[in-house]
């Protein structure tokens, strides 16, 4: 049987000949790795390159299928994109949003992955559930982790919370397993915001590197432990396995990947995408102990002997 990356649909290249489409996405990394990857699948389905525009352009650098725009400002990216339209020399410009847009609006349950539904955006079909960012072989030997006893575990201990604090774990669960890590023989680096809860690391990269780094980083690292989010994208785009803190914001087949162990609550109102403050007290993330999250480690330690 052909690979689901052989099976991509163009459902509507073949109508006309197209020109360069324009796509933008303002928002987090993880949405920044979603547009780096429809706009390789778009360009390999349709011979066409891509002009992207984003408020995260490193994620896109070194795709064969994109033409970066120089800017990270909306506004300016929309004005360029409305003048290529006029000129003909685009075919169309496509913000490439999932949820709602506009004041008053909430986000609500996909029924399918996000790149599946971005895919569809620009007539797509089949688009592999695999994130894509094109790292070159010497930014991974310049992030590579020094070797020694026990292997390397990352690790991300909060989320961006500008959004919603509903997609995050707990620090002090998050300390109580960076120890129990430790103590089976593992080191453990910390990956994210120098204003993340710190943890008993070994090597602390908080605001050290850059996000395309830690996906360079991730590639030395045996798994990763984190929530949903840019560092699970990145992991799974190096190939180094998950252990992924669902709870109950959003659900593994709306955002996550089969390789990785996706911690997902499910309850009458979950998946919720709610950005309020949750009403019950996160229960979703109540449920998932440490026991659970370690057991998943050490399961997946062992399988990757």
């Amino acid at each position: 049987m052909e690979s689901r990356e052989q099976q991509i649909t163009p459902k509507d290249l073949h109508k006309k000949p197209l020109r360069h489409i324009m796509m933008l996405r303002f928002a987090g990394l993880g949405d920044a790795v979603f547009l780096n990857t429809i706009a390789y699948h778009y360009w390999k389905a349709s011979g066409k390159k891509v002009i992207l525009a984003s408020n995260h352009r490193e994620i896109f650098r070194r795709n064969p299928g994109a033409i970066v725009l120089p800017t990270t400002s909306q506004r300016i990216s929309h004005q360029f994109g409305r003048l290529l339209c006029h000129l003909g020399l685009v075919d169309r410009m496509d913000y490439m949003g999932y949820q709602p847009e506009g004041e008053g609006t909430s986000m609500r349950p996909l029924e399918k992955h996000i790149l599946d539904a971005l895919g569809e955006k620009v007539g797509l079909s089949n688009v592999p559930i695999k994130p894509l960012i094109f790292l070159g072989e010497q930014e991974i030997v310049d992030a590579k982790l020094p070797a020694g006893k026990g292997p390397w575990v990352a690790m991300h201990s909060s989320g961006i919370t500008e959004m919603t604090q509903n997609k995050n774990w707990y620090p002090q669960r998050f300390h109580e397993l960076a120890k129990r890590v430790k103590g089976m023989g593992c080191r453990v680096v910390q990956l994210g915001r120098k204003s993340d809860p710190p943890l008993d690391a070994d090597m602390d990269l908080r605001d050290k590197v850059s996000p395309r780094c830690a996906a360079a980083v991730l590639a030395s690292c045996k798994l990763l432990v984190c929530q949903e989010g840019y560092l699970m994208h990145a992991a799974t785009a190096v190939g180094t396995p998950a252990v992924v803190i669902y709870g109950g914001f959003i659900a593994p087949w709306e955002s996550g990947y089969k390789n990785n162990i996706n911690l997902f609550t499910k309850l009458p109102c979950s998946p919720c995408w709610l950005r309020e403050p949750c009403p019950y007290d996160k229960e979703c993330m109540k449920q998932i102990a440490v026991d659970d999250v370690f057991g998943e480690v050490c399961m997946l330690l062992r399988s990757k002997k």
